[in-house]
């Protein structure tokens, strides 16, 4: 699959009710029908963060495709230019809303837990509302060619512990989207992140409590490290595809 990552900071027009009301009510919708989408998570920052919590961000927003051709053609379809016109027209689509994006592939890591999900109650069995913790990050890679297999033999292994409940690292396809004529995504500005990392827990005080020990801390320098422009965060997510309304997923 191809991801498509949207990191969101909070319009300076719009305050957090504001911009969820707009989010969850109507761009939501928009995006659960875009072109051949297979899969559509919508993520909040939590209020408590850990302590290698770093950078401005607000929402990330993750949508995901079959391939790189089905991405492009979706937005280069009606349903990708209704998506992008209702961004622009509500909170602006300038890198100081939407400082950077990743396009990755994902390598999905063993855990020794995997989170489970119910069809049945269209969540994940930990929260009733179908909502999850996730750690994720993002950054530039200084080797750009080899940060996937450093990864795979540095932090490969985050996920032997039981707190982690899923555990994906996404690398870059390296490639950018022509829009009709004139436009790109990213567009001038706009960081092409180079990787992304998603932690998934059943709750955020697990995820605190492994984020904030020694052995993840550690480990995590070492990325950072490998990296620049880094950002990291404590998001509550939720699968859209699976629910028929979005929520708000504030905190616990």
């Amino acid at each position: 699959m191809i991801s498509f990552n949207w990191v969101i900071t909070l319009p300076k027009h719009l305050t957090a009710d504001q911009f969820d009301a707009w989010y969850l009510g109507v761009h939501t919708e928009l995006a659960k029908v875009a072109h051949k989408i297979i899969r559509y998570s919508i993520n909040r920052r939590v209020n408590v963060q850990p302590e290698v919590a770093h950078g401005d961000y607000f929402r990330i927003a993750q949508e995901y495709w079959a391939d790189w051709d089905s991405m492009v053609e979706c937005w280069n379809h009606t349903t990708g230019w209704a998506l992008l016109g209702d961004g622009m027209v509500n909170m602006g689509l300038q890198p100081g809303t939407l400082p950077g994006i990743a396009l990755t592939t994902h390598t999905q890591f063993d855990v020794a837990q995997p989170a489970q999900f119910s069809t049945f109650q269209r969540g994940y069995r930990a929260r009733k509302d179908g909502t999850i913790t996730k750690f994720i990050a993002f950054g530039m890679a200084k080797d750009k060619a080899g940060i996937k297999d450093w990864y795979a033999k540095t932090l490969g292994d985050l996920g032997r512990n039981g707190l982690v409940r899923e555990h994906v690292f996404g690398t870059s396809v390296g490639k950018t989207i022509k829009l009709g004529m004139v436009g790109t995504l990213p567009s001038d500005g706009q960081l092409l992140y180079d990787w992304n990392l998603e932690l998934w827990f059943d709750s955020n005080e697990d995820a605190i409590r492994y984020l904030d020990s020694a052995e993840f801390k550690e480990k995590f320098a070492k990325l950072k490290a490998a990296s620049t422009d880094t950002l990291a965060g404590l998001f509550r997510g939720q699968e859209m595809l699976m629910l028929n309304t979005a929520l708000p997923h504030k905190d616990d």
